[in-house]
């Protein structure tokens, strides 16, 4: 049983500096190889002013940057990153192109409402269609590098009141949404292995999603914008953002390599973002996951058209498959680390030994027989969480920033689920310093004020992150 001690130092954890990146980190397969000259391309002199800098540059950045470029042919724009360009999140995780609306939805409704929560769903769903309307304007050949694609959503749970669990929630959501029930089907225990030759699951829920290699597909559409815009758009890898002062009219951004002014900043860092903006920090924390790139079995083959996730206890692990090279990506096996180790850990410069070994044999236990052969790679990687599990979407009050100015945005914590969130989140960011109304609206649940940050417990966070660990205060 976890102690007062154990639920205080969590909470102090969670609400420390999360700092830069690591210097160095462990070796994401998805960035293998570099995208040259793009990973660690530098101006010969940082831009003395620009009109907005975006610090960080992963999916949020990218989608920040596209629209306003498009949008206002007069800006200049630059973007920092402390370390090779896409190597935080968006170069780490599980390849998953994916909104989960049933789960959403029953998780949220209790809080904020049936009405809200369908925002929600319809928000993460639209982020996905999003997505693949982008890659849609690509070049056929970084449409298929990426490798964005439509596939089948396997969701396979490993014990009875996992999957009745489930199953209630479907029924409820069906119920409320009757829009949206054809897109999950439940299957036995029989049909699971009939028709996907699982062995040991209690049952399933099949879905429509997407898969991609986001890497690839982030750092290709950024090539693209500096092809297009390079005379006002600029891209600094290995630039710390170590600072940030107003002095009344724009901001002064310290930087390891000089200082760069602007009249408007967006902080695109998801876990990190608390670094830059002290009154984030419990309210957002940073949450280390773990991820591995396998090589199939001969006998399961390659089946890039699907995705799968695996439920157990109060967790799940997610695997994609690449339609090309055949590799496995699985991700996950959070439960079976201590909650220190991961909780509040900005740090992704070493593999979590427990997890790596239960994502190893995950599949091969799952399905019943071989699925890999090997562990080709491992590596971690840094989220954003929020003490109410909402991403915070919009322009920074000075109770956040702790500076003068009304020049600061975010868009960060996306709990896990940056893929069908973030797009969207980075283009109405750009639409708030345009002035221009959003095609999606971002939910209403998203919206960052002071009241909200006011509200967000951070202990009880904890606490609730210590259950589903199986450690109770």
């Amino acid at each position: 049983m976890a102690t007062a001690t154990k639920l205080h130092q969590l909470v102090q954890q969670l609400k420390k500096d999360p700092e830069l990146p690591a210097e160095i980190s462990t070796r994401s397969y998805w960035q293998q190889p570099p995208t040259r000259p793009l990973a660690d391309l530098q101006s010969s002199k940082l831009p003395n002013n620009v009109d907005v800098v975006i610090i960080g540059s992963g999916i949020t950045g990218c989608s920040v940057a596209r629209q306003l470029l498009a949008q206002d042919a007069g800006l200049h724009i630059a973007m920092l990153d402390a370390r090779q360009i896409c190597s935080g999140a968006t170069g780490r995780n599980g390849g998953h192109v994916k909104a989960v609306p049933e789960v959403s939805y029953a998780d949220l409704v209790p809080r904020i409402g049936r009405e809200k929560a369908r925002e929600v769903v319809d928000f993460t769903l639209a982020n996905v269609e999003e997505l693949f309307a982008v890659a849609a304007t690509l070049s056929t050949e970084l449409q298929r590098y990426s490798e964005i694609r439509r596939v089948e959503s396997v969701n396979l749970f490993t014990d009875d009141s996992g999957f009745s669990r489930m199953q209630a929630i479907l029924e409820d959501f069906r119920a409320h949404n009757p829009d949206l029930v054809n897109r999950m089907r439940v299957l036995s225990k029989g049909e699971l292995g009939e028709r996907y030759g699982v062995a040991n699951a209690s049952g399933g829920v099949t879905s429509q999603a997407g898969a991609a290699w986001p890497y690839r597909l982030i750092t290709g559409i950024l090539s693209g914008l500096l092809e297009l815009h390079g005379e006002r758009f600029s891209i600094d890898a290995h630039t710390p953002v170590q600072s940030i002062v107003f002095d009344g009219n724009t901001y002064s951004l310290r930087t390891s390599r000089g200082e760069i002014k602007a009249s408007r900043v967006v902080h695109a860092t998801n876990g990190h973002a608390g670094h830059l903006l002290p009154g984030l920090r419990g309210p957002l924390w940073p949450m280390r996951g773990q991820m591995t790139a396998q090589t199939p079995h001969a006998s399961f083959g390659i089946r890039g058209s699907r995705s799968y996730s695996i439920h157990y206890r109060s967790s799940f692990d997610y695997i994609t498959q690449s339609g090309e090279g055949g590799e496995l990506f699985v991700g996950g096996g959070l439960i079976l680390s201590e909650p220190h180790h991961e909780l509040g850990n900005p740090v992704d410069d070493s593999n979590a030994t427990l997890p790596v070994a239960h994502l190893g044999g995950i599949m091969d236990a799952t399905f019943g027989r071989p699925v890999r052969s090997e562990i080709k790679a491992a590596w971690t990687g840094v989220m954003g969480f929020t003490a109410d599990g909402l991403p915070l979407v919009g322009k920074l009050p000075k109770t956040a920033t702790i500076r003068d100015g009304d020049g600061e945005y975010v868009a960060a914590g996306y709990n896990g689920y940056g893929m069908p969130n973030a797009w969207l989140c980075g283009k109405h960011v750009a639409n708030l310093i345009l002035g221009k109304a959003d095609d999606q609206p971002i939910p209403t649940a998203y919206e960052l004020s002071d009241e909200r940050l006011r509200n967000m417990d951070v202990e009880a966070s904890a606490r609730q992150w210590l259950a589903i660990f199986g450690q109770h205060t």
